[in-house]
């Protein structure tokens, strides 16, 4: 049986002599392993088109075994982003965040889509923080977590909301916070920057302005909910917050 797919190529890895095991996330099929035969040798054709980050349209053998990469052309290679340290770092933390969240075989076409948009404005616009933020709550929200922001998710009272219980996957009233536990403390404005993110298309969130406070709360919000809901650690994401404080002040990692 063959088959032909537009594909987000999340990694590859090492697969016998000369052959790579490719993790791709495709567009009407999710997230497929197959293997890229001979992708080692210097005259493969299939080498620019199973790199991590890149957009191909790749064409499948599929048998009772390993699907088999036999061919692709390149869409799309985010040459900007790849020329950028700081850029390709977080293409490499969006690959990661999709391969620790994904389930083999399940198509999510909307965060196909927004996994290209987040994709194109970084290798075009640079990085901005919020959208990374953006993608990250667009993966949640295509997975079914979306945050309850607008009323405790205990009562159902729609005042006095205090923090954001973690393992209730929305906020509590002053009264209910008292009970909670894996709490989180959120201001106004985080409350409504995360309103926004899963209500709003790139283009508004990109020219939002943020203060550093907020910022930072958005961002440790995220992380731990992700953490939480998707019972994973994302390595490269601890990684870059070790580079950081490792760099000049003026540098924009994380």
């Amino acid at each position: 049986m063959y088959l032909r797919s537009r594909a987000i190529v999340i990694k590859n890895m090492d697969y016998r002599e000369s052959d790579k095991l490719v993790t791709i996330f495709c567009e009407h099929e999710g997230k497929m392993k197959a293997v890229a035969r001979g992708i080692k040798k210097p005259r493969s054709s299939l080498r620019a088109c199973v790199q991590p980050f890149c957009h191909s349209s790749l064409f499948f053998s599929r048998g009772k075994g390993m699907n088999l990469i036999t061919q692709g052309k390149l869409l799309e290679f985010y040459g900007n982003t790849r020329e950028d340290f700081e850029r390709s770092l977080y293409a490499l933390y969006l690959m990661e965040l999709l391969d620790k969240s994904l389930m083999e075989g399940i198509a999510i076409p909307r965060l196909y889509t927004s996994t290209l948009e987040v994709l194109s404005h970084l290798n075009h616009s640079g990085y901005n923080p919020m959208l990374i933020r953006y993608f990250e709550m667009n993966l949640l929200v295509n997975l079914g977590y979306s945050p309850l922001l607008h009323h405790c998710v205990l009562c159902g009272k729609k005042d006095d909301l205090k923090v954001f219980s973690l393992p209730d996957g929305g906020m509590l009233c002053r009264d209910c916070s008292y009970q909670a536990s894996g709490a989180v403390s959120l201001s106004k404005e985080t409350l409504a920057l995360i309103g926004l993110l899963g209500s709003s298309r790139l283009v508004t969130v990109e020219r939002v302005r943020v203060s550093n406070k907020a910022q930072k709360e958005l961002e440790y919000f995220l992380e731990k909910y992700l953490e939480y809901y998707l019972e994973r650690r994302f390595n490269l994401k601890k990684a870059m917050s070790i580079l950081k404080r490792s760099m000049p002040k003026d540098t924009h990692l994380i």
